[in-house]
C-alpha cells in the first residue's frame, strides 16, 4: 500500500478495554439478544402462535421500520435533554416495560401495537451506545473496538435466533419475558454507571479539540467507502427483515419444526459473525471501496439462492438438495451483509469521531430498509394473497434497485475524482 494512504497519522495505539467499556459490551450483548427476540425472530412467533399470514408479517416488519427510523433520528436530540448514559438508562427501562407488557398481554392486536414501539425505543438506544463505545479512539483502535462491538451484537443475534424456535415451542412467554429481564438489567447497569462516573461529552461537542489530521487520499477513500456502504446499507435490512418474514412461509421450511426452522435460518448470522471477526483483525478493506460494490452484488445473488429452490429451477430435486442450497446461500449472504454493515459503522464513526448523530444516520438507514423491503412484500401480498413468489419478486426488485444504486454511486464518485484530478 502507498505510504500516502496509511491507516492513521498516529502510531497504532494499543486497544485498552476499561471496566466502563466492558460494561457497555455486556449491555450491548443483552440489548442485541432482546432485539433479536422481538425484531428478527418474532416472525416465527407470530406465525406459530397466531398463524399470521406472510402479508401480516411483512406489515409488522414495515411498521417496525417506520418507528425505527423515527427513533434513530431522535437519538441525538434525546442526549441533549439528558446525558447519554441518562438517556440509555431511561430507554432500557422503557424497553423492559414494553417487553413485560408483551409477556403479560400475549394478544395479537396488543403485540401489533407494542412491537413497533419497542423497535422505536431500541433505535434510539443503539446510536447512543455506538457513540459511547467508539469515542476518543484513533482510526486503528476504533477499527478494532468496532470489530469487537460487531462481534458481540452479532453473536447474541445468532445465538438467539438459533434457540428461538425451541423457546417458542416450550416457553412461548419467554420470547417477551427474557428481553424484559435483559433490558431491566441493562437499565440498572447504566443507571449505576451514571452515578459512579460523569458522562463525557460526545466527540462532536469537543469544540476545543484540534481536528485529527487525515491525508487527503485517505480521507477520499474513507468518504467513498462511507457513501457506498450507506447506499447499500438499507438494502441489507430490506433483505434481513424481508427474509425473516419470508422464512416461515418458504416451502423448504414446511417439513421442519419451529426449532429447526430458526436453527437453519441463523446460518447467515453465523457467517456474518465470522466476517466481523476477519474484518476486525485486518485493515486491507479500509482502502478498497470497490469491495462494497462486489458485496452488494453478492448480497442480491445470495438472497435469490436462499429463497429459490433448485428443484423449482431444474424441475427435479429433493428436500436435502434444496436445504443445502439454502444453507450455502445464507453463508455467502452473511459475508456480504457483514462487510457492508462493518463499513457503514466504521467509516461513519471514524469520519465523525464517534458522534451520536452519525450513529443515528446509520440506524435510520437500517430502519429505512426495513420499511422498503417488507412494505414492497406487503403490497405484493395484497395484490396476490398467499403467493410467496410474488413477495420474493417484490423484495428482490427492491434489493436489485439498491444494488444498481450502489453501482451508479460508485461511477459518480469516480467521475468526480477524475474531474477533480484534471482540474488540479
Amino acid at each position: 500500500m502507498d505510504a500516502s494512504v496509511s491507516q492513521s497519522s498516529h502510531p497504532v495505539s494499543r486497544l485498552r478495554t476499561s471496566p466502563a467499556v466492558r460494561l457497555l459490551f455486556i449491555v450491548e450483548f443483552l440489548t442485541s439478544a432482546g432485539a433479536n427476540f422481538l425484531q428478527v425472530g418474532i416472525f416465527f412467533y407470530t406465525r406459530q402462535r397466531f398463524e399470521w399470514t406472510l402479508r401480516s408479517n411483512f406489515l409488522l416488519a414495515a411498521m417496525q421500520g417506520v418507528f425505527y427510523v423515527l427513533g434513530a433520528m431522535n437519538a441525538d436530540r434525546l442526549t441533549r435533554i439528558w446525558s447519554r448514559r441518562g438517556a440509555l438508562a431511561r430507554l432500557y427501562a422503557a424497553l423492559a416495560v414494553v417487553a413485560l407488557l408483551g409477556a403479560m398481554l400475549p394478544y395479537s392486536l396488543v403485540l401489533a401495537m407494542l412491537l413497533p414501539l419497542y423497535s422505536g425505543l431500541n433505535a434510539m438506544a443503539w446510536p447512543i451506545l455506538e457513540s459511547l463505545v467508539s469515542e476518543g479512539l484513533e482510526s486503528d483502535a476504533m477499527s478494532r473496538r468496532i470489530a469487537v462491538y460487531n462481534l458481540i451484537w452479532s453473536s447474541a443475534g445468532a445465538l438467539v435466533l438459533a434457540l428461538n424456535g425451541t423457546i417458542i415451542e416450550h416457553f412461548a412467554g419467554g420470547v417477551f419475558a427474557i428481553p424484559a429481564i435483559f433490558h431491566g438489567f441493562c437499565a440498572v447497569l447504566i443507571y449505576t454507571s451514571c452515578r459512579s462516573r460523569p458522562d463525557p461529552a460526545p466527540a462532536s461537542e469537543h469544540s476545543h479539540a484540534a481536528p485529527v489530521k487525515i491525508e487527503p487520499e485517505l480521507r477520499r477513500l474513507r468518504t467513498t467507502a462511507l457513501w457506498l456502504s450507506r447506499v447499500a446499507l438499507p438494502a441489507t435490512y430490506v433483505l434481513i427483515y424481508s427474509l425473516m418474514a419470508l422464512m416461515p412461509s418458504l416451502p423448504v421450511m414446511h417439513s421442519l419444526d419451529t426449532a429447526r426452522q430458526t436453527l437453519v435460518s441463523s446460518t447467515w448470522m453465523v457467517t456474518r459473525l465470522l466476517t466481523f471477526v476477519a474484518l476486525g483483525f485486518t485493515a486491507w478493506w479500509h482502502t478498497r471501496p470497490r469491495l462494497l460494490v462486489a458485496a452488494a452484488w453478492l448480497m442480491l445473488l445470495a438472497f435469490l439462492g436462499t429463497v429459490i429452490r433448485p428443484s423449482e429451477l431444474l424441475g427435479h430435486g429433493n428436500l436435502s438438495t434444496d436445504l443445502l442450497a439454502m444453507i450455502i446461500s445464507q453463508g455467502l449472504l452473511g459475508i456480504a451483509l457483514g462487510l457492508i454493515y462493518a463499513a457503514s459503522l466504521y467509516f461513519g464513526m471514524v469520519l465523525s469521531e464517534g458522534s451520536t448523530e452519525h450513529g443515528g444516520y446509520h440506524e435510520a438507514l437500517i430502519g429505512l430498509g426495513s420499511i422498503l423491503g417488507p412494505g414492497a412484500g406487503a403490497i405484493a401480498q395484497t395484490v396476490r394473497p398467499g403467493n410467496v413468489q410474488a413477495g420474493i419478486m417484490a423484495v428482490g426488485g427492491v434489493i436489485g434497485a439498491s444494488v444498481l444504486a450502489v453501482g451508479v454511486t460508485g461511477l459518480i464518485l469516480r467521475f468526480r475524482r477524475q474531474k477533480s484530478a484534471e482540474g488540479s
